[in-house]
């Protein structure tokens, strides 16, 4: 069966992969701080997850995230990077008009 779903536009898959990463980084933060607040197990107990696994996974996540904005935005086209800006509306302090703001300055100084 073939998928008749629309394909989702630039600004709306970047507004997404930037929230997920977010959120890890959030995550991140919060399970940083609960492995420094946690107590020791006790002699012989091996806890199956501990905080700082879950930081460790919370860190990958932020780094497969930035990897897929990246990825978004070095495999856009100019014309998309561009229909995408304007559709953020350019605000400053906005996540998504500022990486493709971003890319479309870097692009237009390897000119």
């Amino acid at each position: 069966m073939e998928n008749t779903a629309p394909q989702l536009d630039l600004f709306t898959r970047l507004e997404i992969a930037i929230e997920e990463r977010n959120e890890a980084a959030e995550a991140f933060d919060v399970f940083k701080q609960d492995a420094v607040m946690a107590h020791a197990p006790a002699a012989g107990a091996d806890p199956a997850v501990t905080s700082e696994d879950a930081a460790d996974a919370a860190a990958g996540e932020v780094d497969d995230f930035n990897a897929e904005v990246n990825a978004l935005l070095q495999g856009a086209t100019d014309a998309e990077l561009a229909g995408a800006y304007e559709q953020s509306g350019g605000e400053v302090g906005h996540p998504v008009a500022e990486a493709l703001l971003g890319e479309i300055k870097r692009r237009e100084g390897r000119a």
